[in-house]
């Protein structure tokens, strides 16, 4: 039990460590600023070009160019196209059947019976 305690002990006194470390510098950092504001200012426009450099050079925010959105628009017409023209010949296909041709044969005759009143 006490070696567990014992090393609680030694990573509580780590951290604190890491804490006053981080406080020195967050009051360094603080001091600078106030006696050399120009300097901090370089600093931060020189990240904040660096971000924004990086975003660019990944291309964050450029619109894609309109050739892909044509092409994209033009290929999902075409599949269209293709899928009624796949459609058109399945219906002939079906048309070559006597009993289906028949059957459609009734059905439009019926249509036009209801509607010239024959």
């Amino acid at each position: 039990m006490e070696a567990s305690y014992g090393k609680a002990g030694v990573d509580q006194s780590t951290l604190e460590l890491a804490i006053d470390q981080l406080e020195e510098l967050v009051v360094t950092l603080i001091e600078e600023i106030r006696e050399r504001p120009a300097v901090a200012a370089a600093i931060l426009a020189g990240v904040v070009g660096a971000v924004i450099g990086g975003m660019l050079a990944a291309g964050i925010g450029r619109p894609k160019p309109i050739k892909d959105r044509v092409v994209k628009r033009v290929n999902k017409r075409v599949n269209r196209m293709g899928d009624m023209a796949d459609l058109a010949g399945l219906g002939m296909k079906l048309l070559e059947n006597p009993i289906v041709r028949s059957y459609l044969l009734a059905a439009v005759s019926g249509q036009l019976r209801k509607r010239m009143r024959i």
